[in-house]
This record gives C-alpha cells, sequence and structure tokens, in this order.
C-alpha cells in the first residue's frame, strides 16, 4: 500500500468510529530517524537535546481522543518497536528527557507496505507488537485490482487539482477517462494523485486531454491499451463528473449526519470551499439534515 491511499483508508476509519469527533493525527515512521521519530511521537522537555528550547507535546498526546495513524510502520527499528508496544499496551508514553510517563487516549491505526508476518518470522519485527496491532486487518489491493474506484478518487484529487491550480473547472475528455482507467498504475493511489495535479496544470482550456498527462501515460502502448481493453466501455453511461461530485457530497453528508465540520473534513475541502459546491449543486447545509436532498 502506498502513503495516500493508507491515509484515505485510515482517515475514513476514523471519521466512522466513534472518535470521528477527535483529531486524526498521521506519522509517517518511515520518513523519519529513530531519534526523530521518538520526539515527534512522543514529545520532549527543554533541554532534552540540542534545540529542545522548550517542552513539546508528542503526535501521540495531540491524538489524544482521536487516532493515531502510524504509517510505514514496518520501518520502525526494533529498539523504537518496544517504545511502541509499551505506549499501545499500557495506554502511557514517556517524553524524551522525563522521568515519569504520561497517560495517553488514541486509537492507533498502523499500515505498512511490507508482508509483517514474514517480518516477524524473520524476527525483523516483534511478534507481540503484530499481534496488539492486527486484531483487525485490513488488506488494501493494489489500485489495477480495483478499477471501480478509479472514477471517485478521479473526482477527489481533480477537485483538489483545481484549487491547488486555482482554476475554475475542469473536466476529463472521454479519451482521457478511458486512459486513466485502464492504466496500470504501478504507483498505486499516490501515482494517480500525481497525475491529475500535473494533467490540471498543464491543461490548456477547460478539459484535460490525454496530451495533459504525465509522459508515461502518453506512450502507444498505453493508448492501444485504453482501446484495447474492456473497461474502455466503463464510462460509456457514467454519470459526469459533476453528478459523482454531487452524489459524494450527498452521500458524505448521510454519513456523518450532515455534520458540516466533518463533511469538509472527509472531503478534504475547507468550509467555504463546501458551501461553493452545496450552492453549485442546489443542496441545503441544514445542520443535521443530510435527506435535505435524496439520493
Amino acid at each position: 500500500m502506498k502513503a495516500v491511499q493508507n491515509r484515505l483508508i485510515a482517515r475514513s476509519i476514523h471519521q466512522h468510529s466513534d472518535r470521528a469527533k477527535g483529531p486524526f493525527v498521521p506519522v509517517n515512521c518511515g520518513a523519519l530517524t529513530e531519534t526523530l521519530l521518538e520526539a515527534e511521537l512522543f514529545g520532549y522537555l527543554k533541554g532534552s537535546f540540542t534545540g529542545a528550547v522548550s517542552d513539546r507535546r508528542g503526535l501521540w498526546e495531540e491524538a489524544e481522543g482521536g487516532t493515531l495513524f502510524l504509517d510505514e510502520i514496518g520501518e520502525t527499528s526494533p529498539a523504537m518497536q518496544v517504545k511502541l508496544l509499551r505506549a499501545v499496551q499500557e495506554k502511557e508514553i514517556r517524553r524524551v528527557g522525563a522521568t515519569r510517563n504520561t497517560s495517553v487516549n488514541a486509537r492507533v491505526v498502523a499500515a505498512t507496505n511490507r508482508n509483517l508476518k514474514q517480518e516477524v518470522e524473520r524476527g525483523a519485527f516483534r511478534e507481540d507488537l503484530y499481534y496488539r496491532l492486527s486484531v483487525f486487518a485490513l488488506h488494501a489491493p493494489a489500485l489495477r485490482e480495483r478499477r471501480s474506484d478509479i472514477p471517485l478518487l478521479l473526482e477527489r484529487f481533480l477537485h483538489q487539482a483545481t484549487e491547488n491550480a486555482r482554476r475554475r473547472h475542469l473536466q476529463f475528455a472521454d479519451d482521457t477517462l478511458r486512459t486513466l482507467v485502464a492504466y496500470d498504475w504501478p504507483g498505486n493511489v499516490r501515482e494517480l494523485e500525481s497525475a491529475i495535479e500535473y494533467a490540471a496544470l498543464h491543461a490548456r482550456g477547460d478539459e484535460i486531454k490525454p496530451e495533459d498527462l504525465p509522459p508515461e501515460l502518453q506512450s502507444v502502448e498505453v493508448r492501444e491499451a485504453a482501446e484495447r481493453s474492456p473497461l474502455a466501455a466503463l464510462f460509456d453511461d457514467l454519470p459526469t463528473l459533476d453528478e459523482l461530485e454531487r452524489r459524494y457530497l450527498l452521500h458524505v453528508l448521510k454519513v456523518v449526519g450532515g455534520n458540516r465540520t466533518a463533511t469538509a473534513s472527509v472531503m478534504g475541502v475547507d468550509r467555504r470551499t463546501l458551501y461553493r459546491m452545496a450552492n453549485r449543486f442546489n443542496i441545503n447545509l441544514v445542520e443535521g439534515d443530510p435527506e435535505a436532498e435524496s439520493l
């Protein structure tokens, strides 16, 4: 699994849990050295190391009442795994430089692109931590194995890309959609997101054409695969992206009970953007009224 995909799944678990009103705090364990990861997760006291000019709470404490997402946990060292086990098992952490533990109350969701069972068997990952974390396990297949998810991901990423590129409106040409759904996406969701960001920046009009896609999606082989693929017909009777966005907004409103703040968080937009979307689709955002317009 890749980082973006992991984060989307973990955030969805958080938003649909009894801790949805609490914070969602992600950290990529593979992106930091052991020393930095310890300070980032557990916090530190003033003077505990060079640069520690004041006390600082760690991300575990920041996630109090919510969810702490440990991405790429398979990259952690044996020493860090001991500290993680203690925190998960005892619900206590110790800041760097401290002599006392601090109680914490956060749900832990972890993800990795490694086979942790195999890592345990070869002694690279602690067995006790593995079983603590794998009480409820999910396997996220590669994007090429679940192409039916691509339309909704395209809608989400296109909306984000147009916001970032300050474009008022963009849509995909039909042959672009066929290319996107037929491509194998070796980089999974992260590669898809990057491709849409690239296309949004390079599109010259209001429509994203195949030539606006990254070079690796413009090869003759990819074009021919898109034409040959039985999935090319996937979009023939598909609603427009505007219609997909409208349905997605209504669905999220229903899931979160009409809560506008939660809706904006799940969709990855700010409240101002949420109101603009609602006005565009004539959807009533009355708090607690997710049935303002039926699906």
